[in-house]
């Protein structure tokens, strides 16, 4: 089992010599359709029920609850290898690993009284031939056993049997609501990054929901990250700017190595400027920054705009700056400011014939009657190589723009020079023609959108380009789209000039997934999609935190919802919590990684369990033969890891006795609190000053014991 420091609990076993041994926990799709995962664990020391049973619960799990014969296959198709089975002397049988299966203490012997692990029914019975036989106090289910080899079929055994070399873990709720929702062949196999809005870490994921890796910034999200070819995460971050109060604000960025020690921070936040929403890595190591600056009214004023359109006496156009990391000096900017038309007043800086001038841009010209100083709030930055082009998608304007990125910085300022002649001014712009006096209403493509890129060379409609398009204030209603459109450029990067008042190509996307229903598929804010090798788009439904991919003909073939709220991992069978806008998962981007993407190279890529956090279990089918759940057992350590003191919370049944154990690692008790009953439901705390026996530093098990089961959790004591 790889050990997911402090995210994921790793496999403890009490009393035991030998540390156990996980593979990689694998999903399978229950008959009810809920999601559960299995891991095989090998004890190469040998391992009682009892212990095994302990360490099923570290995860949130239990022993495996066999229900049909396809689980049943499925879970022995892990297990059938030499690693978890166990040749007996003398009679050559073939012991293998631990299932969940127990006989309840007086139960007529040898086939009454038993039951699963979670409380299921022992409905479904797949014993070997002559068994239950109960021969020896035998009162707990292994596969086997066989003289002739590994066996599919069940044997009980005595419970203290503790030459036994593995058991098999099982995570599973009452229904999937998080987490993995789906993962066809047809998906594109793969690892995605992806970080909670409101959570400080960033995970990585394979196809099948379980975890790979993870970074931890002590800043909130900023919105974007990016894995490096070097596998270093570039993260942007939250700085808390009073000056820029706006949504997507950021100001600082951070390159975290695969060890997660920072290398490198970069702050660009003031009073004047603030970094926000999106940066981009640059195949030179520099990284773009889209940011703000502040212009006051009477300068916004004086380059034309009117001043019933300064609502809040100012305005924050967008500008990019280049940053090198090795020095932190800014070697290139771009601003709009240097790009401005107005038709309003012969009087100021910037007049002129807007419908004469597209590669300008109006800076009078409102969407949807935004009149504040975030006037354009650009959301997104994408760099094309081959051209040396920049592409913005510019959110409240509803359009994107190209610009050349091959000018000097004071080329950048004017309007001529660089690759393609024209300075800093647009090369290109699609989306919304209306922003240049060159369409109406109908001619619309964008609305509120957000992550613009180009489609990457190699893959299925390279040079063109992709963005989620929101869908606030769509005609028809609201819905989201992904959209893929062919800009009009040649193959050396040199864009169609329309006429004055003519729109820029082309008159339509070539691509569009839309869900059915359309409004099935929606979120007003955040959000992104991107193109993958086999030709699917994987895409984030920001405001919900929900993944998902679609083929070409708009299959869905993964689904994904982001289990993390701000520092919490939800139990498997919660629902995602709302927030004031959006659910308290709302994510900015998920990126699909190929395997073979230089940043993993020489990286442990071996996966764990799940985000999603699993408690007392309650496993199986629905129907009506299904027997009431357990009453919930949890316990609850906090701080953890911790140094002087910590908290123990607990919840159990009603007025019954109980007892929370701590142990060592290796299964002394260390100390034993007695807890005190209640008529009501048990819901309190226990203060532990963390001194016993003797309580260096180290990993210890604290273990609440009651009528109703039990739970078990972590605790780490630190120096």
């Amino acid at each position: 089992m790889k050990t997911i420091h402090a995210i994921i609990p790793a496999l403890l076993l009490l009393g035991l010599c030998g540390q156990p041994v996980g593979a990689q926990p694998e999903p399978w799709v229950h008959p009810d359709g809920s999601i559960h995962y299995y891991n095989a664990v090998a004890a190469p020391a040998g391992i009682t029920w009892s212990a095994a049973s302990d360490s099923a619960q570290l995860p949130g799990g239990c022993l495996a609850t066999l229900t049909s014969p396809a689980e049943n296959d499925f879970v022995f198709g892990l297990v059938d290898s030499s690693v978890y089975w166990y040749q007996r002397p003398g009679s050559g049988d073939w012991a293998g690993p631990w299932l969940g299966g127990k006989q309840l203490f007086g139960a007529p012997e040898p086939d009454s009284g038993w039951e699963w692990a979670g409380g299921e029914p022992f409905g479904y019975r797949n014993w070997s031939p002559g068994e239950p036989d109960n021969e020896g106090n035998e009162n707990v289910l292994n596969f086997g056993e066989s003289s002739s080899g590994r066996i599919s079929t069940w044997n009980d055994l005595n419970e203290m049997d503790a030459a036994i070399r593995g058991f098999v873990v099982e995570l599973s709720a009452e229904s999937t609501t998080i987490g993995l929702l789906q993962n066809d062949t047809n998906a594109f196999v793969g690892y995605s990054l992806f970080e909670s809005n409101r959570a400080r870490f960033i995970y990585l994921i394979d196809n099948k929901g379980r975890y790979v890796h993870s970074w931890y910034s002590t800043y909130p999200s900023g919105q974007s990250n990016y894995l490096l070819e070097d596998g270093s995460l570039l993260h942007s971050a939250r700085v808390g700017n009073p000056n820029f109060p706006a949504g997507g604000s950021g100001g600082r960025v951070e390159r975290i190595d695969w060890d997660g020690n920072q290398t490198w921070a970069y702050n660009y936040s003031n009073t004047l400027h603030c970094q926000h929403h999106d940066i981009e890595p640059l195949p030179s190591g520099n990284v773009l920054l889209v940011a703000w600056e502040l212009k006051t009214r009477a300068e916004a004023i004086a380059a034309g705009r009117d001043s019933a359109k300064l609502t809040e006496g100012k305005l924050w156009p967008d500008h990019i700056v280049e940053v090198n990391p090795s020095n932190d000096s800014i070697v290139w900017q771009w601003h709009v400011w240097d790009h401005l038309i107005q038709d309003f007043d012969s009087t100021k800086a910037n007049y002129g014939v807007v419908a004469d001038h597209s590669e300008l841009v109006d800076i009078n010209y409102i969407r949807n009657g935004n009149t504040g100083a975030d006037w354009i709030h650009s959301n997104a930055v994408d760099y094309n190589p081959q051209f040396d082009q920049i592409v913005i998608s510019a959110h409240d304007l509803g359009e994107v723009w190209v610009v050349d990125h091959s000018t000097t910085t004071e080329q950048a300022r004017s309007h001529s020079g660089g690759r393609y002649g024209m300075g800093g001014d647009l090369l290109y712009r699609w989306g919304n023609p209306q922003a240049y006096r060159a369409g109406g209403t109908a001619d619309r493509k964008f609305y509120g959108q957000h992550d613009a890129r180009w489609i990457e060379p190699g893959l299925p409609g390279a040079g063109h380009i992709t963005v989620y398009n929101n869908g606030s204030g769509r005609p028809g209603g609201r819905y989201s789209t992904v959209d893929e459109f062919i800009p009009a450029c040649d193959t050396t990067g040199h864009y169609t000039r329309p006429a004055p008042g003519t729109p820029f190509g082309p008159a339509a996307q070539c691509w569009i997934y839309a869900a059915t229903p359309p409004t099935s598929f929606f979120s007003a804010s955040i959000s992104g999609a991107h193109r993958l090798p086999n030709g699917n788009t994987i895409i984030c439904e920001g405001d919900k935190g929900f993944f998902f991919e679609v083929t070409r003909d708009s299959q869905v073939v993964w689904r994904y919802l982001n289990p993390v709220t701000d520092s919490l991992r939800l139990f498997q069978g919660d629902t995602i919590p709302d927030g004031a806008a959006d659910k308290q998962n709302s994510t900015f981007r998920v990126t699909r990684y190929a395997p073979d993407y230089p940043g993993f190279a020489g990286k442990d890529l071996t996966p764990g369990y799940p985000l999603e956090r699993y408690g007392s279990p309650t496993v199986g089918i629905a129907g009506p033969a299904k027997q009431p759940s357990r009453p919930r057992v949890a316990l609850t350590v906090r701080p953890n890891p911790a140094r002087t003191g910590t908290a123990i919370s607990f919840q159990f049944t009603a007025n019954s006795p109980a007892q929370v154990t701590v142990y060592d690692a290796a299964g002394r008790r260390v100390r034993s609190i007695a807890v005190p009953q209640s008529p009501a439901a048990n819901r309190c705390s226990l203060s532990w000053d963390c001194r016993g026996v003797s309580v260096p530093p180290g990993v210890y098990i604290c273990r609440l014991t009651t009528v109703g089961g039990s739970a078990t959790q972590k605790l780490v004591m630190t120096e």
